[in-house]
């Protein structure tokens, strides 16, 4: 009686977190340019008029809808996230060793002497402006959340899991 016990709310949990992971996974959409407000394509060709856009979507926070565009100017690649009205509400760009600002860089080395930043994203919401640095230091590879001041917010120290491709993050906050 007991193993049956067990393997019901084994069986019930497991269903419960496919249903949560695939209710999470419906509020993100693939969409056409032509399902893109005329406002966000308008504010996007403005602020970027030399990007090009190499997928679009949809994204749903707390009921409200955003426009994902996905793209690349030269080797800059960014993901922009747009209200209906045209107000950007993010910017992510990727950003290679080269790219990273000077002022950051300064700040990860002081931390890490013997890192190497490997790569990097900014993050701009509004006039909020941080830095995710990837660094290797030794045998491990560490995510840095600084500000733009160059202070750090955050460290995430990412180690292998023995299954391949996987990671265990462990956080520190300073």
């Amino acid at each position: 009686m007991k193993a049956l016990f067990r393997f019901t709310t084994i069986v019930l949990v497991c269903t419960l977190a496919i249903c949560v992971v695939s209710n999470g996974n419906a509020q993100d959409k693939k969409i056409t340019k032509k399902d893109v407000p005329a406002a966000v394509l308008k504010a996007f060709e403005g602020a970027y008029p030399k990007a090009k856009v190499n997928n679009y979507g949809t994204e749903v926070e707390k009921g409200v809808t955003f426009y994902e565009l996905e793209t690349v100017e030269g080797k800059i690649k960014r993901d922009l996230l747009y209200k209906a009205d045209g107000t950007l509400a993010e910017a992510e760009e990727i950003l290679t060793q080269a790219m990273v600002p000077d002022d950051i860089a300064k700040a990860v080395k002081a931390e890490f002497p013997k890192g190497k930043i490997v790569s990097g994203e900014k993050t701009t919401q509004g006039k909020v402006v941080t830095f995710d640095i990837v660094v290797a230091n030794g045998k491990e590879k560490v995510s840095v959340n600084l500000n733009a001041d160059g202070k750090i917010q955050k460290k995430t120290v990412m180690k292998p899991k023995k299954e391949k491709g996987e990671k265990e993050e462990k956080e520190e906050k300073d």
